[in-house]
């Protein structure tokens, strides 16, 4: 019986413990890393793409929902590159120096000889592809817009 008591009160505290403990912080990047994130958001145009993104998922849901034009330009004024951007620190926070230095001198090549804005290649993972998916879908649901009250 106590055994059993003892096992019991185990997993039951065990239990609650693992509901208390919070998710890691996400990864921050070294001050100079961030001057080099900063860089390679530069060459790559990724706001652009963000923006351009963001703003496609916004009319294509707007089309399918049969939204009014007037919740369809309060959401795609509520594109903000400064509340994405963090995700972005956050993918390339354990990059190395020199790993971001050679990303972006890939990038600027690559590029270079693309003044079109929508052929231009960035730098995307399975993360950060999954972050922004989060982020439009969030937006959908208006969770950027000021509210005008």
């Amino acid at each position: 019986m106590k055994n059993i008591l003892f096992v019991l009160t185990f997993c039951i505290s065990s239990f609650v413990i693992a509901q208390e403990s919070a998710p890691p912080p996400p990864a921050e990047p070294t001050p100079e890393n961030k001057i080099l994130i900063d860089e390679l958001i530069k060459v790559t145009e990724y706001e652009n793409y963000f923006n351009n993104y963001c703003k496609n998922k916004v009319e294509q849901a707007a089309q399918e929902g049969n939204w009014n034009e007037k919740r369809k330009k309060e959401i795609i004024e509520s594109i903000k590159f400064k509340y994405f951007n963090n995700a972005i620190y956050n993918a390339f926070a354990s990059d190395s120096k020199e790993n971001l230095n050679q990303a972006i001198v890939l990038f600027k090549n690559l590029n270079s000889q693309r003044s079109d804005h929508i052929l231009k290649t960035v730098p995307m993972n399975a993360m950060l592809q999954f972050n922004l998916d989060g982020f439009v879908k969030s937006l959908l649901h208006g969770k950027y817009m000021v509210s005008s009250y």
